[in-house]
């Protein structure tokens, strides 16, 4: 009766499914790096997408309406309305606001809120705890700088709005406000947006929107983060560097890449895994190197029993990488940070944890030449 009398006062028809179109844009807003450059209140956004000249305005109501020319054409939610639901106010992909063609006033007050998230998403999500004072002053160079903030799991860029550990790419941080984490790459498209000229000019944080550090200061984080980008990221995502086919020795392995859920630094190319190589073990998959390894339901239900089910959980845990023997380890050159080293020039940090480096570490080389 409620969700009658709700279709009476909407302008848009509530659907029960996501349809191919708009399951075919969230694929899309999932894969595609876009800039939030700006936010009309709460429910309005202007988006840039990388590599894109164009930017487009967004609005979240009944219906949602965006100024891309797919949207025009098509009146479905595109993909820059998908990215704002999905990334911007994490709404699963599944859940019944993220494939409607509008959100009324209260279905909207409720994603605002963060209401399908955890506690703790929630918090993280909200400006004002973004924003805190957790970070302390310090004297140091620059008078009345912040400390930054230590970047722990599922913390998002605010601009590309992507996590910051998943993702990998250099960071730089607001160095009089709040001290949150912003992508080096990400705050050159917010200050190219803003239109700053002078050198001598002031960035504003995305967050807090006090000053995050000099104009200057910002184009030589960005000149030396470039160093930190490797030839081997450049490279094709279908490709898998590092890989090798178990069977038909082809390294590294393009495309669909298959691996062992139980044997260690077992892989398999698509080709070889037709072939029927290795079948008494299930298989993860995935076609993008920097995809998330997804068992092969297929496979599962011919090769699993009953008594297996919490046997496989414990493999699957182990899917995402194998442990990296020491005397491999031992192998990598190393160099030590002391005072001059390059390495201390600021947009340089260390490419899994995105911290600087810092006198007396251990630096070591992998062998994509990533520090």
């Amino acid at each position: 009766m409620y969700f009658r009398f709700l279709r009476m006062f909407r302008k848009t028809t509530c659907r029960n499914t996501a349809s191919d179109a708009v399951s075919f844009h969230q694929d899309q807003a999932l894969n595609t790096t876009i800039f939030l450059l700006r936010s009309f209140g709460p429910t309005g956004f202007l988006l840039k997408e990388e590599g894109e000249v164009r930017s487009f305005k967004v609005f979240l109501g009944d219906p949602h309406t965006c100024t891309c020319p797919g949207f025009i054409k098509e009146q479905e939610p595109c993909k820059h309305i998908c990215w704002v639901l999905l990334r911007k106010f994490r709404l699963p992909r599944e859940h019944e606001y993220s494939f409607q063609p509008g959100l009324v006033e209260r279905q909207i007050l409720e994603v605002l809120q963060g209401l399908h998230q955890t506690k703790a998403h929630r918090m993280q999500n909200d400006p004002c705890t973004a924003s805190g004072t957790s970070s302390q002053t310090f004297t140091g160079p620059e008078a009345g700088s912040v400390c930054r903030k230590v970047i722990q799991a599922q913390d998002v860029c605010p601009i590309c709005q992507e996590e910051l550990l998943e993702k990998k790419q250099p960071v730089s941080y607001c160095r009089f406000g709040c001290g949150n984490n912003v992508h080096i790459s990400c705050m050159k498209v917010w200050a190219d947006h803003q239109r700053l000229s002078d050198k001598e000019e002031t960035v504003k944080c995305p967050l807090c929107r006090e000053d995050f550090s000099s104009l200057k200061m910002l184009q030589e984080q960005v000149k030396n983060a470039a160093k930190l980008c490797t030839a081997a990221e450049r490279e094709k995502p279908e490709r898998h560097l590092g890989v090798l086919c178990h069977s038909c020795r082809v390294s590294p392995v393009f495309g669909k890449c298959y691996k062992c859920t139980v044997c260690s630094y077992f892989y398999l190319c698509q080709d070889c895994l037709k072939k029927g190589c290795h079948q008494q073990h299930p298989f993860a998959s995935r076609t993008n190197r920097k995809e998330k390894w997804n068992l092969e339901e297929e496979k599962l239900s011919d090769q699993l029993t009953d008594a297996q089910p919490q046997a496989m959980n414990n493999s699957a845990i182990s899917v995402a990488a194998d442990p990296l023997p020491e005397n491999v380890l031992a192998c990598l050159p190393s160099v030590r940070v002391r005072p001059g080293c390059r390495l201390l020039d600021v947009g340089l940090q260390c490419r899994i944890c995105l911290q600087d480096f810092n006198l007396g570490e251990c630096v070591r080389s992998l062998p994509c030449h990533h520090k």
